[in-house]
């Protein structure tokens, strides 16, 4: 039982340890592969707009 418990323990330290690893080699491959490609990738941008309040009546 104890050795149960302690083996849970490792698996939860392994995924907060090896997650953030593996999203950041794949983060860095997948940089390297851009840099690597002559092929221009496009960017699409964002745009953000402001909400405007728009007074409406409600007589008819």
């Amino acid at each position: 039982m104890i050795l149960r418990g302690g083996l849970q323990v490792l698996l939860v330290i392994q995924m907060f340890v090896l997650g953030p690893r593996l999203i950041l080699s794949v983060r860095e491959y997948h940089a390297k592969l851009i840099a690597d490609s002559d092929v221009h990738t496009g960017m699409t941008s964002l745009v953000f707009q402001e909400r405007v309040h728009v007074s409406t009546s409600s007589t008819v």
